[in-house]
């Protein structure tokens, strides 16, 4: 009886204010929403497909090197009339089936301008977004054996199937640096009549561009290392009396009841700390402190049993966390020694190395690295000095980053404050030691323990490359413009002491004006790391493209989701270094580039103005005073190293209609997802008063209830026996686990929106119209006017400079696309 449409129910007025404009048609001609991920990874992707082998023989471009293929003729057949269109047409076949998955590799555009004229025209920034170690797509493992890894003896690139064969064979030039050498004997082999080696198939180096490398000897300098989780728990006041340190303990618990993985290797330590420090000796049945109050001169209180065999020890570190909530419990310690906690495991952990899991509730104010809460100034919000806000107050951390590093440890950070800790100048240590920031604003033990547990959970289970470290290489013709990202750079060779599956690093390009480029662009990407289980890895992944001088070619091929991805770094990268307001200038710019570039009304393009209206309305770059300098810093962080789906989701929120959803709905489909209701314009028009709206931003879920909701829906979803007596705090835990039909099909959208975001996990807050959180949910209908930028978007495509064809300049309207997914 829910599934049925409603009769029709007054449209609901943005409570930020200004009229919505008059429904119009589409001006693009096309009625789709923006994509939320990869065709491959979410259902119902609007992402448009890259341009088709034909269509792309069609409008080519001549190419600027004799020879772009990576395969020639036999016997002069490719210089006959033809084979030159052969040629690119069996090229164009070989990306597709050999290119890197765009699971570990998203470039911005697949078909790179050759030409500095061709990159002005497109008006698109070029880039490439790498998650080299991305969950869900298996990469085969080669040992070349007595062979050895074949490189490019002149610029170190790994064998890959774009490379040329020729003399029969018998040698081959690199496809990035063009240096010829002789093939080895002892892994020669014939070609065919196109060139190809007649073996590619059966060897993986030359038909996958993503393959992983057994390491030989010569890549290591040590014994590969074991896996090490080292924890560093804050056991001040606010840290018990806000359940954090509960919270903790059992997120730890869990994971290594669960089982982490490095089986007999694993290595565990934990260390408390408040204004002392507390080590604890696991190699006894009953674990013992051992506390270091000298925070000036920190040492080791013991040579062995601080850092212990977790499969040999897991008794006693089990007993030591259950224990830990009750010797602490009566705490009255209020401050923090965070960076001396940080030095001290540094001490433990630095003949190893390892992942240092750093849990917090308030800022450190004494010790190594102390900070002062005065520092935060709130009148700076939302005004040209922010950014005097959101960087460091010095480079302490970041120092102390660089120790770390050299050490191969990684430092993840959980911080639960209830107050300011100045995340701005904490963040670097996990920013430069290639770690992450997880941060739970005014933390609450019943909104926020699950979403805590779940990503300590997280942390400790996911595929981890151990003493990591990465080189992008890109062909002749190109350069490598700057890299965003957590790691310690080192020249062109990024430092990552733990690389893990969740990591993401954008890579900017851009023409060499000291080189012509060739008809094809190549870049390779390689990650020498340890695994879990021991064994030394070289992951890499080569993609490779034509280029072209035709500007609408490069614009036809951009893939919106990337091209944001890299957007969002630079701009991040931009704000930090001058001021937010010049960051949102420089997408307004962006977008009026490409609205006058002649290129908009490309079907490729027409989502990304709505995309960078996302990003200036977001908490990222709005101009508004109403979140902390702490949680606009976690934001940056998060942004950073998010893969290019959730960037996007973050940008462009995902709104679905419970309500009066299908009946195929909440049930798996034919192929085993759960069928989700259609997608919905961010827009208070697309609600109603008698509505039940869900609201998937990629970092939580937010439910909307609407006035005049049907009160059997809520009964049977929420528990709740009508709106008036709708308690929206309990909501958050009751929501989808009455047991019944609907609540069932309500559970199921609710975890397939979860699998689509694995990374955070997504706790849900339920709120009721009329009620304050209603102004989180209204500032993501991005399409209306809302806090900090008070334009439609509408008004925006006009003050860029779009006008629909047929009116005139003066007085021209234009409306956003009316969109829905999916039907």
């Amino acid at each position: 009886m829910y599934n049925q449409a409603p009769p029709p129910a007054a449209p609901l007025s943005n409570p930020f204010g200004g009229a919505r404009p008059a429904v119009q048609s589409n001006p693009f001609g096309h009625v789709s929403a923006p994509p939320l991920a990869p065709p491959a990874a979410m259902p119902g992707s609007a992402v448009p497909p890259p341009p088709s082998a034909a269509s792309m023989q069609e409008r080519s471009s001549p190419p600027v090197s004799a020879s772009p293929f990576p395969y020639g003729g036999v016997g002069g057949q490719m210089n006959q009339p033809g084979a030159q269109d052969a040629q690119m047409t069996a090229f164009l076949q070989d990306l597709a089936q050999f290119n890197a998955p765009t699971d570990f590799v998203r470039a911005t555009v697949t078909r790179f301008p050759n030409s500095s004229i061709a990159k002005q025209k497109a008006s698109l920034p070029l880039g490439m977004v790498l998650q080299p170690l991305a969950p869900g797509v298996e990469v085969p493992s080669v040992n070349m054996g007595h062979i050895g890894i074949l490189r490019c003896t002149q610029c170190k690139t790994y064998l890959n199937p774009f490379v040329r064969w020729e003399s029969g064979g018998r040698t081959w030039s690199c496809n990035l640096c063009g240096f010829s050498q002789t093939t080895r004997d002892n892994f020669y082999a014939n070609l065919d009549e196109t060139g190809r080696r007649v073996d590619r198939y059966e060897k993986e180096c030359l038909s996958r561009g993503s393959i992983e490398y057994v390491a030989p000897a010569e890549y290591m300098v040590r014994p590969p290392q074991p896996p090490v989780f080292f924890f560093a728990i804050d056991v001040s006041y606010a840290a018990v009396a806000s359940g954090m340190l509960h919270s903790v303990v059992a997120g730890i618990k869990e994971a290594i009841q669960a089982g982490i993985p490095g089986g007999d290797r694993l290595q565990i330590g934990i260390m408390t700390y408040d204004t002392t420090l507390h080590f604890y000796s696991l190699t006894a049945s009953s674990p013992q402190m051992l506390v270091v109050a000298d925070l000036e001169d920190i040492f080791l209180p013991l040579a062995e049993g601080i850092l212990v065999n977790a499969a040999e020890n897991s008794s006693a570190v089990l007993g030591l966390l259950d224990q830990l909530p009750e010797i602490f419990r009566d705490t009255t310690v209020n401050e923090t020694c965070l960076g001396s906690a940080v030095r001290g495991a540094h001490l433990a952990m630095k003949h190893i190395g390892g992942k240092l899991i750093v849990c917090g509730a308030c800022i450190p104010s004494v010790g190594t690295c102390p900070l002062k809460s005065s520092r935060e100034n709130p009148r700076l919000l939302g005004t040209e000095r922010e950014v005097e806000a959101l960087r460091p107050v010095s480079d302490m951390y970041k120092d102390l980053a660089a120790e770390l590093t050299k050490a191969q440890i990684s430092a993840d950070l959980f911080l639960a404050p209830q107050a300011y800790v100045d995340l701005a100048s904490i963040a670097p240590l996990a920013e430069f030691s290639g770690g992450e920031v997880r941060f739970y604003e005014a933390f609450n033990y019943q909104l926020h323990s699950v979403k805590l547990k779940s990503e300590i959970q997280h942390a400790l289970t996911r595929y981890t490359g151990w003493e990591a470290m990465m080189r992008v290489r890109v062909s002749r013709g190109w350069k490598i413009t700057g890299m965003h990202g957590h790691h310690q750079r080192n020249g062109d060779l990024l430092v990552i002491p733990s690389c893990t599956s969740d990591q993401t690093f954008a890579v900017t390009f851009d023409i060499d004006e000291n080189s012509m480029p060739e008809a094809r662009i190549c870049i390779q990407s390689a990650l020498l790391y340890t695994n879990s289980e021991g064994e030394r890895r070289i992951r890499v992944h080569t993609w490779s493209a034509l280029t072209t001088e035709v500007s609408a070619d490069v614009v036809n091929s951009v893939d919106v989701q990337a091209t944001i991805s890299v957007l969002s770094s630079v701009t991040l990268s931009q704000s930090l270094k001058v001021s937010l307001s010049d960051g949102r200038n420089k997408l307004q710019q962006q977008c009026q580039q490409i609205v006058s570039s002649g290129h908009f009304n490309s079907e490729s393009l027409q989502f990304l103005p709505l995309y960078i209206l996302g990003m200036l309305k977001s908490p990222a770059f709005r101009a508004t005073n109403d979140q902390g300098a702490d949680l606009r810093t976690f934001i940056f962080s998060r942004l950073a190293s998010l893969p290019p789906s959730q960037v996007s989701a973050f940008f462009y929120p995902r709104l679905l209609s419970l309500h009066d959803m299908a009946d195929t709905c909440g049930l798996p489909d034919e192929t085993g997802s759960i069928a989700l209701p259609s997608m919905l314009s961010l827009t208070s028009a697309s609600l109603t008063q008698d509505g039940i709206y869900l609201l998937d931003n990629g970092e939580s879920i937010l439910f909307w209830i609407g006035r005049a909701a049907d009160v059997n829906f809520l009964q049977c979803v929420f528990g709740m026996p009508s709106f008036d007596q709708f308690d929206s705090n309990a909501a958050g835990s009751t929501v989808a686990t009455q047991g019944n039909t609907l609540s069932n099909r309500v559970d199921q959208i609710i975890q397939q929106v979860r699998a689509d975001r694995s990374v955070p996990f997504l706790a849900v807050q339920v709120v009721r119209q009329g009620e304050p959180l209603e102004t989180k949910f209204f500032a993501s209908l991005i399409e209306d006017r809302t806090a900090g930028f008070q334009t439609t978007y509408a008004e925006f495509l006009q003050r860029v400079g779009y006008r629909p064809q047929g009116q005139q300049p003066q007085g021209a309207q234009s409306a956003p696309p009316m969109m829905t997914m999916g039907r």
